[in-house]
């Protein structure tokens, strides 16, 4: 991803944070907080190059981390779509204008933190082959792509249904720890699977359809 194409995911974001703070109101108001949280390991993921020294990239892989969930969880906002109450009484979809704006808010973030999303993921894993010396062993990056993609199912089980932030983390760390312990069962772990299978599917079309970038222009041309 060139620097300019970087500066367009900024803007359409910071464009959208302003957006939603004025004019989203009411039951679409969460859009904004999640947005933000889904936004910040994007940025980070912008960060992690080979330029940075070994203190900072790992503090700032560890912070991505905590944050990256955020982003595949806007997948699980899509469930506010029945609050458009979208068919009539005869059956078909209702064409009303503002339902279909409301539409669009809801998607529109979604599919992009979810593209950029998996373009951040693919980076921090090529960023970690790198620097674990990793690279001479086959399909190490995608290796290290599907355990990340596990640790965000977890924390989008964790943020869906335990109601905690990766902010929380930083408020109220004991607490987090108490829920983590005691959340786990099988139905919690099917959830995981499900979610896990999900961003593997995504990140595969991603690597199917997306044309070949070289590595210089990776790390930014």
């Amino acid at each position: 991803m060139t620097k300019l194409q970087r500066w367009l995911v900024r803007l359409a974001f910071w464009g959208f944070f302003i957006f939603a703070a004025v004019d989203l109101h009411g039951a679409f108001h969460f859009l904004l907080l999640n947005s933000i949280l889904a936004y910040v390991p994007i940025e980070l993921s912008f960060w992690l190059t080979e330029r940075r020294g070994p203190i900072l990239f790992w503090l700032m892989t560890v912070i991505w981390l905590l944050f990256y969930p955020n982003a595949p969880y806007l997948m699980t906002d899509l469930f506010h779509l029945s609050l458009l109450k979208p068919y009539g009484i005869n059956g078909l979809l209702r064409f009303d204008l503002p339902m279909w704006r409301d539409f669009a808010y809801l998607v529109g973030p979604m599919m992009v933190a979810t593209i950029i999303g998996t373009w951040g993921v693919d980076r921090v894993a090529r960023q970690l082959t790198y620097r674990l010396r990793l690279s001479r062993l086959p399909a190490s990056r995608s290796i290290i792509c599907a355990a990340l993609f596990l640790f965000a199912s977890v924390g989008v089980y964790v943020g869906r249904f335990l109601r905690l932030h990766s902010i929380y983390l930083l408020i109220t760390p004991q607490y987090i720890v108490k829920q983590l312990l005691e959340m786990w069962s099988l139905k919690m772990l099917a959830f995981v699977l499900m979610m896990w299978l999900l961003q593997l599917i995504i990140y595969a079309a991603w690597r199917f359809t997306m044309p070949t970038i070289s590595h210089q222009t990776e790390n930014d041309s």
